[in-house]
């Protein structure tokens, strides 16, 4: 059985609050990560180095998740690696015909596991671990410096209140789709 230090995990979505969640969740626990913001610059990390897993959002601009398990199917190292489809598009018509219809012509034995998001930590920790064949380390037995949470909190106390209030209202105009809080401040600039 590997060590979670090991292992490393490719993450692939264009969303980049979506691969910072998903990496945090992965690095917290000790697994190495990369990561790739299209189908694309995934082909080019697994050309470089070929992960231990596969952690592959459908629904990309450019080259999709659909096309990159086309594309691991006709490499035979590459058609061996795992794939976790973590997606909010699995059940969407277009994108299932996609992928059954890869899955159905190729070598390779399609995605260990499907996660629609939103997907918890946990779910999602324990999915990469058990596919991995890597141990979850209890909560109790993190390092007391790590993890995000413990900084995140660390840092909340440390900050200025006035700061944080404008954050969170930025926050909440992202979304809500622009709109802003009571009081708040808009931002200037185009």
């Amino acid at each position: 059985m590997p060590a979670a230090n090991e292992v490393t995990v490719l993450v692939v979505d264009d969303d980049p609050d979506v691969v910072l969640f998903l990496s945090s969740i992965l690095e917290d626990a000790g697994i190495n990560v990369e990561t790739a913001s299209d189908g694309h610059n995934a082909l080019e990390r697994i050309r470089e180095h070929p992960p231990d897993l596969i952690s592959l959002d459908l629904v990309m601009p450019g080259t999709s998740g659909v096309r990159v398990l086309h594309e691991l199917r006709k490499h035979p190292q590459w058609s061996r690696i795992p794939v976790m489809i973590v997606s909010g598009h699995t059940r969407d018509g277009t994108v299932k015909r996609d992928l059954d219809d890869i899955l159905a012509e190729s070598t390779i034995s399609g995605p260990a596991v499907y996660l629609e998001k939103p997907v918890t930590p946990q779910k999602y920790l324990e999915q990469v671990c058990r596919i991995l064949g890597v141990p979850i380390a209890p909560p109790a037995a993190a390092p007391s410096s790590g993890g995000v949470r413990q900084e995140l909190a660390r840092l909340l106390e440390m900050a200025d209140p006035a700061v944080l209030e404008e954050v969170l209202a930025q926050l909440k105009a992202r979304a809500g789709g622009g709109s802003q809080t009571d009081g708040g401040e808009g931002e200037g600039g185009p």
